[in-house]
């Protein structure tokens, strides 16, 4: 039975392109009142009938702001996917401060900041779920990204803490550690796909690429009542690329 929705009030940060989009368009599909937060307020495609709101997980009056504004239009928040992430390459030799700063900033003081923004209004309603957005990247130890790797290994830790302190409101926390997408970002950095197309079946069990439309339905699960009983878990969605 295809998962359902229905009226539920989900916020996805980084909602401007790749994942966040993706998981928008697929989520109003099934139903779901969908709040996108971007970094720019922006017209997409798609999503006219979503609450477009400026998100920058790193301001955290604009976050509270934007959370406010939700409260006001919908009257509860029941999903929160803290999808907002940068991974901008620089070897741990040379890189700065202000380069380590940036990226811990986003991706994991970002989500820290989107959950105890909806952790009042998910506990005043009763429950909810929130899904923070790893990477397989944290397994692997990829070159040059020393900085996002620590950052992803403290969204696992932010999962398993929130999970602890949140299950007696009924407020479930899980992580999905996602692998390589092809998403408009990453066109940009690699542009030539073949050549990835390649690399990947040759690294992953499942051969082809992972787009943000292959993984939107184990979001809307982790988001859907079908996942009640799962908290301060982290599933892994890479086509069998890492396996533990």
């Amino acid at each position: 039975m295809a998962i359902e929705l229905n009226g539920k009030v989900c916020v996805i940060t980084g909602a401007d392109e790749g994942v966040g989009y993706g998981l928008a368009l697929g989520f109003l599909a099934r139903g779901a009142r969908v709040a996108a937060g971007v970094l720019d307020s922006l017209s997409l495609p798609g999503l006219e009938s979503a609450l477009v709101v400026p998100m920058d997980v790193t301001n955290e009056s604009q976050v509270i702001s934007a959370i406010d504004r939700l409260i006001q239009t919908f009257g509860r928040i029941d999903v929160l996917i803290n999808n907002a992430g940068i991974y901008p390459r620089h070897p741990a030799e040379t890189m700065t401060y202000k380069e380590w700063r940036q990226v811990i900033d986003v991706n994991l003081e970002g989500s820290w900041r989107c959950a105890n923004a909806v952790i009042p209004h998910m506990r005043a309603a009763g429950g909810g779920s929130i899904i923070n957005v790893g990477s397989i990247a944290l397994r692997l130890g990829m070159e040059n990204l020393s900085h996002y790797h620590a950052s992803k290994g403290g969204v696992v830790g932010l999962t398993r803490g929130l999970a602890r302190d949140l299950g007696k409101h009924g407020i479930r926390v899980n992580c999905l550690h996602l692998g390589a997408i092809l998403t408009e970002g990453e066109k940009r950095l690699f542009p030539d796909q073949e050549a990835i197309l390649r690399e990947m079946d040759q690294r992953q069990s499942i051969t082809g690429r992972l787009t943000p439309e292959s993984v939107e339905p184990t979001f809307a699960f982790f988001a859907s009542s079908e996942s009640a009983s799962i908290t301060g878990q982290c599933l892994t969605i890479d086509k069998g690329w890492t396996h533990d």
